[in-house]
């Protein structure tokens, strides 16, 4: 008799220690769950700078002329200050030179380039049409990149499609310009967890404020989903994330 009470005693304290190991793994995984977001959503911003970069014209540039492309290096070194932002590294940009055509393919190559603690290694196609379907110029982008945050242990690689259409703004006048962005993107985390985005409604992008002002998105993973929403319109660091559960939380973005 006193033997089955020990064995039913230690299997009580086994199903108590597995139980307590499997809730504290649930709330990591919360947590983790909620910081790559984050860093996702941060990514973004920094790519959306980048795409201004590119589209801006530089003074300090070396510019290497070919039959059939026009090649255009950025090359920030150890480091500096672009507009609030810290950039270091090289982008090489290879364009077709005809300032006339109706569209034209523009190829971005990533060498070390880095933002904001981000470094990033990879290549961005994109198709730019001086009119769309609605009379509007736009961009249809196409990314395989690798992400390596310097400060914290996080790695991504990202792939997938947006298009950049600006909707607004006086032709040559940057900070008039507004852009809806649109698409689907995967980011692969170096732990293997792996989240799929897509735009519900547009994400606005005025030039004059560093975030998106406004859109949704959908976000998916194995066993966890929502819908990210950045705003009424107002330019500020806010985003609101609400789970499949229906829980809410707020998202400061840097």
């Amino acid at each position: 008799m006193m033997k089955n009470i020990i064995k039913l005693i230690g299997l009580f304290i086994l199903i108590l220690s597995f139980s307590c190991t499997d809730e504290t793994l649930d709330n990591n995984y919360q947590i983790l769950h909620q910081s790559e977001i984050k860093q996702s959503m941060d990514l973004d911003v920094d790519l959306d700078f980048i795409e201004g970069l590119e589209i801006q014209t530089f003074e300090n540039h070396t510019v290497v002329m070919q039959q059939n492309f026009k090649e255009i290096t950025l090359d920030f070194g150890d480091g500096c200050e672009v507009n609030g932002k810290f950039l270091a590294g090289i982008m090489i940009i290879t364009f077709e030179p005809n300032p006339d055509a109706a569209q034209r393919e523009i190829t971005t190559v990533f060498d070390n380039f880095t933002i904001n603690q981000r470094t990033i290694n990879g290549i961005k196609n994109r198709l730019w049409q001086a009119s769309n379907d609605n009379g509007n110029p736009q961009h249809t982008i196409t990314v395989d990149i690798i992400v390596n945050w310097l400060s914290v242990d996080y790695l991504l690689h990202r792939t997938g499609t947006r298009v950049r259409e600006r909707v607004e703004g006086q032709q040559g006048i940057w900070t008039t310009y507004v852009f809806n962005i649109t698409g689907e993107w995967t980011n692969e985390f170096g732990n293997g967890n792996t989240y799929s985005w897509e735009t519900l409604t547009p994400l606005v992008k005025e030039t004059i404020c560093y975030f998106f002002v406004s859109g949704n998105m959908s976000i998916e993973r194995p066993n966890v989903s929502g819908v990210l929403d950045y705003g009424n319109g107002d330019c500020d660091n806010v985003a609101i994330f609400t789970t499949s559960d229906g829980e809410v939380i707020k998202i400061l973005l840097d």
